[in-house]
């Protein structure tokens, strides 16, 4: 058995080399191939990354009525809140702390301090943009609360923009593994019929499908793998180099990155393993067609 896995590898790798011109062309097309894919995992990745940091910065700005006096009051208004469902966090921020912000930003306000016009509050955070409103709508019911903000339809807007720009990647992606396929499969499909002479040989002298099948499924993995060689290379500095000029944000600090590792060898591992299985459905699906029809 495992005599026989080295003769097919070695058969593989012989018509690899024989075919180098073919070859050459397959790992070109599954290496244009996975270098987009690689872009869109990467852009992918750091959607996610964005959408969740909005995500997390999010919060819904829950006023206190001023005729709500006593903490034990203002205990129970947090209390109600965080029995809202998909309510992560929530945060007292007194009517003073609230004034100190307004100070923080212009010294205008120092003249309220003795007459401090503005609420308590609550700052909430949610598990998930999309049920901002929803959330809220839930907090502006409960008895001595008088408004919640969290920013309007345009966060909104733009959490459901970042979530339609990573299932635009998804999609694209499924379209280019198809399309890797169906190349691969040519490619293969060619190399099968510069040696049908060869096959009708085996064939003759008694090997079977699965024996004549074998040498091609190695040769469409090797091409895979040599494809995604390139492709591996410059994603993984490429990326790096992209993180340690940015200092590991996009656009702004509140957009992180992935981390460099463990993601490059992550990423590194999916080319590879991405290259490999498409090289090998090409070949299987062009060895399968070509010998049941000459059965």
């Amino acid at each position: 058995m495992i005599s026989r896995f080295f003769r097919h590898l070695r058969d593989g790798a012989s018509s690899l080399k024989r075919n180098s011109a073919m070859s050459i062309s397959a790992s070109s097309t599954v290496a244009i191939t996975l270098f987009l894919v690689a872009i869109f995992i990467i852009l992918g990745v750091s959607v996610q990354q964005v959408t969740q940091s909005v995500q997390y910065r999010l919060v819904i700005h829950v006023k206190i009525d001023n005729a709500v006096t006593t903490m034990t009051t203002i205990n129970d208004i947090g209390k109600q809140i965080e029995a809202i469902d998909g309510v992560r966090s929530i945060t007292f921020s007194s009517k003073e702390a609230e004034l100190q912000k307004f100070i923080d930003e212009n010294s205008f306000y120092e003249r309220y301090k003795n007459d401090n016009p503005l609420n308590n509050a609550y700052l909430v955070t949610t598990n998930s943009g999309d049920i901002l409103e929803e959330v809220s709508q839930q907090i502006r019911l409960i008895p001595g609360v008088i408004s919640t903000e969290y920013g309007g339809a345009g966060v909104a807007t733009l959490v459901d923009a970042l979530n339609m720009i990573q299932r635009v990647g998804m999609v694209l992606v499924l379209g280019l593994s198809i399309l890797a396929v169906f190349l691969i499969s040519n490619t293969i499909k060619v190399t099968i019929t510069a040696r049908r002479d060869e096959i009708a040989l085996m064939r003759q002298v008694g090997a079977t499908n699965g024996f004549i099948r074998a040498p091609f499924l190695v040769e469409g993995v090797l091409i895979g793998a040599l494809g995604a060689i390139i492709p591996i290379l410059v994603s993984v500095f490429g990326y790096y180099y992209i993180y340690t000029e940015s200092g590991g944000h996009l656009f702004a600090k509140m957009f992180e990155l992935e981390p460099v590792m463990p993601f490059v060898l992550i990423l590194a591992g999916i080319l590879l393993g991405f290259g490999m299985i498409v090289g090998l459905t090409g070949s299987f699906i062009s060895t399968t067609k070509y010998l049941r029809w000459k059965r």
